[in-house]
């Protein structure tokens, strides 16, 4: 089975998937301080985008986020002019605010890499969920994503809570670096 169709299936499951949230059965998207219209822009987004990176022949492994029409693309490329497609590729989508290529340009990360950036974001996230009470900062507001064990956080956050979730991130083993891309809205009261 092609490796972009696993990638594919997996992102659905966890698009569906449910987070805890202290009431065992309540979906993130409840949670999230996105609109219901936005989160649907944004899974809409990843799957155009999804499709545009499938339309491209070379060697690569990416990951795209859209979070508030903003996406990120992530992971390895083969060469600078496959990074510079992509992007004018999914540049092409109508409905995107703006694109942040944090593609590097180099051999596709390993099967064992990308389980250790797997076992990190499973620990950021742990560390979010643990600090929720006295960090003040709700887990289920923060999108983590590991590629080359660096950390990518993404979120509608106020000032403290991104504070508090970079704080936090930084603490995880085995990370390189934390680069966070939050939205800031003084006006979101913590939790």
């Amino acid at each position: 089975m092609n490796l972009r169709l696993i990638s594919i299936f997996i992102m659905i499951f966890f698009i569906t998937g449910c987070a805890p949230t202290g009431i065992v059965g309540i979906p993130t998207s409840i949670a999230d301080r996105r609109t219901a219209g936005v989160q649907l822009e944004d899974e809409s987004i990843e799957l155009k985008a999804l499709y545009e990176i499938n339309q491209i022949q070379g060697e690569m492994h990416t990951n795209v986020l859209s979070y508030n029409k903003n996406v990120y693309i992530l992971g390895e490329v083969s060469s600078e002019e496959l990074k510079t497609q992509i992007e004018e590729k999914i540049s092409s989508i109508k409905e995107i605010k703006s694109i942040t290529n944090e593609l590097l340009v180099g051999k596709n990360s390993t099967i064992k890499s990308r389980a250790k950036d797997v076992a990190i974001t499973t620990n950021v996230k742990a560390l979010l969920v643990k600090d929720e009470k006295k960090s003040n900062l709700s887990a289920l507001h923060v999108k983590v994503i590991t590629e080359r064990q660096i950390v990518y956080l993404f979120g509608l956050l106020n000032t403290n809570e991104a504070a508090e979730a970079e704080k936090i991130s930084k603490r995880a083993k085995g990370i390189i670096s934390v680069k966070s891309f939050f939205e800031i809205d003084d006006s979101l009261k913590n939790n």
